[in-house]
């Protein structure tokens, strides 16, 4: 396993002169928002990030924090022991399920473990902050104080006036450059000082904290300020800690050392560049060389900005959404004020500004690695479920737009993340199932061992992380049409999941296969009491879906006939479908087990997620039954307001889109409007609490699939329009089969749409209506019963006009 060497400018540049402020305020982000009050908590900072750096703002105007994270730093807990063997009691666990003894099959991996060493339940390394950085200027009576945040630029804004005089300071993280940026301006000299620090640690973590950091230590000299740490465990790919340099260069004014600090007294410009570097090959220190490097440098705030308006903002502003009017009295509420608004009942102009918050929030944490639970911010030692990579759902949301918002090079990051474990998968695979293959575990950060399970989370017996992982994967292809990267490095994630299914799945004396153990994550049937079974129908899904897309990859690249014609007859041998007595689509396929409504995840619905399943497609009753099912859901989620675990409501409100159904559809993305946003515009995991980025990921994408769904060739427009939305646009989407909807527009009189392909192709276009119709461009459309079949021009835009 090998990674890649990061390191991160940081750039600070403090500024006063009436000149240069000229008495004016920030204007207000046309995209963005404003905020009133500094953040209480670290959870309601302003978020910046470039994917591999981030940076919480408090946005105190005196005794400013800015903790700053980094995409690697998850802090090794311990050396990872191997997965238990629990291939040697595989057997034993199968006889014991199939007799129903599901509790006793669940407490032999749990015994094993503590055979085998284990002495506890074992988490993943958890995501910490690295450290903090600490601005104090001098202190003065404060009025109108704004915070802010500009997505298209990243930057995190703070002005105040104090005294009679205007101050102003602005932040963000360069994708272009790899630096952070922050300037503070005045109408007034500067009085100022600069420190590192650790993050504070709480009483009750020390312990934990002392147990994963060996060292931490800040110092200061002349002008420069200096961070270094250590963990305490190290094992391959991973860093042995970070080390920070920071030149200090002033214009005007004086500076000088007291312990660890930099003082700084009137000032009229104050420049602080620091790097940081994750020490990947040993402990030596990077401190020369990041010093070196920090000389060389030649650091313009107005510069900077402009290459990240380039990097960042041209990434962000790819698509977008229009739903409300332009002076629509919500686009002016300051955060705190538009997210009590929207508790009341959203609109298009509320969800319009979080379809871009949520997009923004994706964005600025997907780079090294796709986003952790928290995207790539932490503001603690202990934050929730280690805020890894959780792949039984919530990482799935979060990357869930990142190819129909039009940004495909960022889902790299979900790729390479998931080839740096495949020696982990593998050794899964050996040893807990006795297979070839991968296998993909519920939980990850630093390492893909599966070494998270107790007896009621029974993870260690899940076996549809490798084949979810592998149908994302393909999707990825399906939209760039990328054959060189498909036959390199997705088809092989692919085939070697596959390979699992090979060795793993044994005939019933029916002749279909049996998944056993199986497992629909997290929930358990309603008259068990364990969350073990037999024939989960997600398993079933999920292999069924891999093996399709491996043979539709495989013909492509020319596969070996044997392999081709293996996988064909193991799909010949999955087992159907089962549709319950209620109609409803069964969570078990055996009868024995009814279901269990009242539960966050959504999982029998997986073949609904993304592309529409052709067993569904081919079968009007399963839809039906798919449709009760969602409205089950549904009902426990009306309950509860929407419930906790919103990742669950955006995978509902992704099948409710898929499958056209509006109505619902606009119900759930008002539901994910009105709940679950804090005032920072960062998204929480349940309804009101728990920092998340689950919801930034799955908000767009329940918004994108309403207005679109496509699969390679086909395409139907406005499919789950919400009643609501009576007229509105969208820009800058992609669809599979390399095509980009540059524009779709819709009002009372008809639609506007207008595609891209990047290849000559026949296109079937289904619409929501079709009196009449006119196109402009190169191409060729015609009426092909209640639809237009277009043929596109490789590289021409094709304008249509439909009337209703």
């Amino acid at each position: 396993m090998k990674y890649i060497r990061f390191s991160l400018g940081f750039v600070v540049l403090l500024w006063a002169g009436a000149q240069s402020v000229g008495g004016q305020g920030f204007p207000v982000p046309e995209r963005g928002f404003v905020s009133w009050k500094p953040a209480p908590q670290w959870e309601d900072a302003l978020l910046s990030g470039n994917g591999e750096v981030g940076t919480l703002v408090f946005g105190e105007p005196h005794d400013e924090t800015i903790i700053i994270n980094h995409a690697l730093n998850h802090m090794p807990v311990r050396v990872p022991l191997p997965p238990i063997n629990q291939a040697s009691r595989l057997e034993e666990i199968r006889a014991l399920i199939a007799q129903g003894r599901y509790d006793e099959a669940a407490a032999i991996p749990v015994a094993q473990s503590m055979a085998e060493g284990y002495g506890e339940k074992h988490w993943i390394d958890p995501f910490v902050p690295l450290c903090n950085l600490r601005v104090l200027t001098q202190a003065g009576n404060v009025s109108d104080y704004v915070r802010m945040v500009d997505f298209e630029t990243g930057e995190a804004k703070v002005q105040w006036q104090q005294n009679g005089a205007l101050y102003r300071r602005s932040l963000f993280v360069s994708r272009a450059d790899s630096v952070v940026v922050l300037r503070l301006q005045g109408e007034a000299p500067l009085n100022v000082e600069l420190f590192l620090r650790q993050h504070p640690i709480a009483w009750d973590q020390y312990e934990f904290v002392g147990s994963g950091i060996k060292s931490a230590q800040a110092g200061a000299a002349a002008g420069s300020l200096t961070y270094s740490t250590r963990f305490v465990h190290h094992y391959e790919g991973i860093p042995y800690g970070f080390d920070a340099a920071a030149r200090v260069v002033l214009k005007g004014g004086s500076m000088q050392t007291r312990g660890e600090r930099l003082v700084v007294e009137g000032a009229e410009e104050v420049l602080v560049v620091m790097k940081l570097a994750p020490l990947m090959e040993n402990e030596a220190s990077l401190l020369p060389h990041l010093q070196e490097a920090l000389a060389a440098g030649n650091w313009d705030y107005d510069d900077l900005l402009a290459a990240q308006r380039a990097t960042h903002g041209e990434l962000f502003s790819r698509v977008r959404l229009q739903l409300g009017e332009e002076d629509a009295p919500e686009t002016g509420l300051q955060s705190e004020a538009f997210v009590q608004r929207a508790r009341s009942g959203s609109n298009g102009a509320i969800i319009e500004k979080q379809f871009d918050a949520a997009r923004y929030n994706i964005l600025s944490s997907t780079g090294v690695n796709p986003p952790t639970l928290q995207g790539i911010w932490s503001g603690t030692w202990t934050p929730p479920w280690s805020s890894g990579f959780t792949h039984d759902g919530n990482v799935e949301v979060a990357v869930s737009h990142l190819l129909s918002a039009h940004t495909p090079e960022l889902m790299e990051a979900y790729l390479s993340y998931h080839e740096r474990m495949l020696p982990w998968y593998r050794e899964n695979a050996r040893r807990l199932f006795g297979t070839r293959g991968i296998h993909v575990p519920a939980h990850s950060s630093t390492h893909g061992y599966n070494i998270h399970f107790d007896e009621t989370w029974t993870l260690s017996l899940w076996t549809g992380g490798a084949g979810w992982t592998a149908g994302i994967l393909y999707d990825y292809f399906l939209y760039t049409g990328n054959r060189d990267m498909l036959r390199e490095r997705i088809y092989p994630i692919m085939k070697e999941s596959a390979w699992f299914y090979e060795d793993f799945l044994y005939e019933g004396t029916d002749g279909k296969y049996v998944f056993n153990p199986s497992y629909s994550p997290e929930n358990n049937p309603g008259n068990s009491t364990s969350q073990v079974a037999l024939n989960a129908t997600m398993d079933v899904m999920i292999a069924r879906e891999l093996l399709r897309n491996c043979l539709e990859a495989g013909r492509l690249l020319g596969e070996e006939k044997q392999q081709l014609k293996k996988w064909a007859a193991m799909l010949e041998k999955m087992p159907d479908y089962r549709i319950n007595e209620a109609g409803e689509l069964a969570e078990w396929l055996p009868e024995k087990y009814t279901e269990n409504h009242s539960h966050r995840h959504v999982s029998q619905l997986y073949s609904l997620y993304e592309r529409i399943d052709p067993d569904f497609v081919a079968n009007p009753a399963l839809m039906h039954a798919a449709r009760k099912t969602v409205e089950a859901r549904l009902h426990h989620r009306r309950l509860q307001n929407g419930g906790e675990m919103v990742f669950g409501l955006a995978q509902l409100g992704m099948v409710t889109a898929n499958m056209g159904e509006a109505e619902l559809t606009g119900e759930i993305i008002d539901w994910m409007s009105r709940y679950y946003w804090a005032p920072s515009l960062a998204t929480y995991h349940n309804s009101g609490n728990l920092f998340n980025m689950d919801m930034s990921g799955g908000f767009p994408a329940v918004i994108l699939r309403a207005l679109a769904y496509s699969e390679p060739g086909k395409l139907r427009l406005l499919p789950a329009l919400p009643p609501e939305w009576t007229h509105g646009s969208v820009e800058g989407m992609a669809l599979r089969g390399q095509v980009q909807l540059s524009r779709l527009s819709w009002d009372e009189e008809g639609l506007h749409f207008t595609l891209v392909s990047d290849i000559d192709q026949r296109l079937e276009v289904a619409l929501p209506f079709l009196t009449d119709f006119r196109s402009e461009g190169q191409g060729r459309v015609v009426r092909k019963g209640e639809g237009l079949e277009l043929r596109l021009k490789a590289g021409q835009p094709l304008l249509v006009q439909v009337g209703r």
